[in-house]
């Protein structure tokens, strides 16, 4: 495990200060060394083979690959780096896997990225994993020469940093978790568990095209700010987050199988294929009182990120059966044609026994196995749909300074497909139909999660701490004002100050620390901004200071502040 710490001047960009940790013995900051060049750290790994992980390679690999480039002229290869080569890993939005470097003296280095693994926050992993250091701070911007020695604080600081990332990868290697992300390591657990000739039976490679086909019925989460109560200061509350909804829908709900058949027109569900993938062409009109959940993305009439209420002109979109039912309930559709579908057999509960096994870790454990348990419990229906268009970017060095360009088209085999658009269907359908059973209070909604503006559990709605699929009550506030999706605050009742310990903006790091009073949630408002933010604060047009990006410069990169502005709505 490594980390590096660097300068945040532009004209003065490298590292100057590095640590490194064996994951499998480091238990103290004695076992973490410590260097101030980059020099000095490159000289070190190449030594030995080795697979290093660093917190967020985004930031740290632009400063290896600088090197690489500027400093030992290394040449970058598609794959499989011969001598003096590396090549990378990096997806079409610049994430960074993986970076593989070929010394030349027969020795090879994997630098890998534990936020792959571990998509948590240092701060946020130290508590969750219940360990023993805590993210430290010091001052990033104090002058650090060439030649700069660490100081004790400096080097606490590092050392926290180091071991606390790997202890958690520790735990994470150690339960069998060894792939290059955590949904890759959930598949592989699920695959062994139901066995590798069943699982190639149920969810065979389907031809490209199909999968194309179906993967445009794939949808995220419904968020939705309710316009009745949006830009105004609300009455007291109360917030409710289901259980696991995921693996509650993939635990005992119908999923599809096999390999799909095409029907003409209406795909008519029937006992043996209950499920449908289909395209319609329609308008439709919102029903009175009721809640939007149709969106019409690629398309200039409409803005993707709304639901619409009136669709006049019309669209053509493709859907589930789940949907399809949910749109109906909701608006008056005028369905103009059904252009066809892909009919799949289901069947419910192939999923329950790993589900089973994960709840039962989540619930018998506090810690870091608890927090394993609850990314195995996520992120196997997202690796189900993982897209098969695979084309990343690449390094380049142009004008002193290290860039990305899109790669040569790269694809893989689906997985299937099907798995998670139908997951994310019954998400959706749970989330919508209890927000539309509580129309008259519903004031916001993000995924598995209501706020309501009453002080009582709602009727009708199964409230349960700990049962899967149960709606959970997370706390209370005494006034909310909801801007828009992704931006709200909340003034927390005061005997939620103390966060919930299960909260699951936790693992964000977004809600409030003991003794805050806020719950914030705002998209691209660092949680040190959020932290000191107030419902007096949330003003259109209100900059705050806070919010840093990154250039790059020749050296690696800087962060630059550069402010957040709250929309108006």
């Amino acid at each position: 495990m490594a980390d590096f710490e660097t300068t945040t001047r532009a004209d003065d960009c490298r590292v100057w200060a590095w640590g490194l940790a064996n994951v499998e013995t480091a238990t103290s900051p004695w076992d973490v060394e410590m260097g101030t060049t980059l020099d000095s750290f490159i000289e070190r790994i190449k030594k030995m083979p080795s697979i290093i992980y660093f917190h967020n390679l985004k930031f740290d690999g632009y400063f290896i690959i600088d090197y690489l480039f500027r400093v030992l002229r290394f040449e970058n290869v598609d794959k499989f780096p011969n001598a003096r080569e590396f090549s990378s890993i990096i997806d079409h939005m610049g994430q960074f896997y993986m970076i593989t470097v070929n010394w030349g003296n027969g020795k090879k280095t994997e630098f890998r990225d534990s936020y792959k693994k571990l998509p948590f926050k240092v701060a946020v992993i130290a508590p969750a994993f219940q360990l023993p250091e805590t993210k430290g701070s010091i001052d990033y911007h104090a002058p650090r020469p060439i030649g700069h020695k660490l100081t004790a604080e400096e080097k606490k600081y590092l050392a926290a940093d180091v071991l606390i990332v790997a202890r958690a990868i520790k735990m994470e290697l150690d339960a069998g978790m060894v792939k290059l992300t955590v949904g890759s390591d959930s598949l592989a657990d699920f695959k062994k568990m139901l066995g590798k000739e069943i699982f190639a039976k149920m969810y065979p490679v389907l031809p490209e095209t199909m999968d194309a086909e179906i993967r445009k019925a794939y949808r995220g989460g419904f968020t939705y700010s309710d316009p009745r109560f949006q830009g105004k200061i609300t009455r007291s509350g109360r917030t409710y987050d289901v259980n696991s909804l995921y693996p509650s829908v993939m635990y005992d709900r119908i999923l599809p199988h096999g390999v799909p058949v095409w029907r003409e027109g209406y795909p008519e569900t029937t006992e043996n294929y209950p499920l449908a993938v289909m395209s319609i062409t329609f308008t439709a009109k919102l029903k009175k009182n009721h809640i939007p959940c149709i969106q019409v993305k690629g398309s200039g009439q409409f803005l993707a990120t709304e639901y619409q209420t009136h669709i006049k002109e019309p669209v053509t979109l493709s859907c589930t059966n789940i949907d399809l039912a949910l749109w109906e309930d909701h608006y008056d559709m005028d369905i103009i044609s059904y252009n066809g579908g892909w009919l799949f057999q289901g069947v419910a509960g192939v999923f329950a026994e790993y589900i089973d096994k994960w709840t039962k870790v989540k619930q018998e454990n506090e810690g870091g196995m608890r927090v394993l348990a609850k990314l195995h419990l996520n992120s196997l229906y997202g690796k189900m749909g993982s897209n098969p268009d695979i084309t990343g970017k690449v390094p380049v060095f142009e004008n002193d300074i290290v860039k990305l360009k899109t790669g040569p088209t790269e694809t893989k085999d689906p997985i299937y497909t099907a798995v998670a658009v139908f997951c994310t269907a019954y998400a959706r359908d749970v989330t919508i139909r209890a927000a539309q059973d509580n129309y008259a209070t519903f004031a916001y909604a993000d995924t598995d999660s209501l706020h309501l503006l009453r002080d009582t559990d709602p009727e009708g709605l199964w409230v349960d701490p700990k049962a899967l699929g149960a709606w959970k009550y997370e706390y209370s506030f005494t006034r909310a004002l909801f801007l828009n999706a992704k931006r709200y605050i909340e003034h927390l009742d005061p005997q939620h100050w103390h966060a919930p310990e299960d909260h699951d903006s936790n693992k964000h790091g977004e809600h409030h620390g003991p003794g805050c009073e806020y719950e914030t949630h705002v998209a691209g408002l660092p949680v040190e901004v959020s932290e000191i933010v107030t419902i007096e604060d949330f003003q259109p047009g209100r900059r705050f200071t806070g919010k840093l990006n990154p250039r790059h410069v020749p050296g690696g990169i800087v962060l630059e502040e550069v402010g957040y502005t709250l929309p108006t709505w």
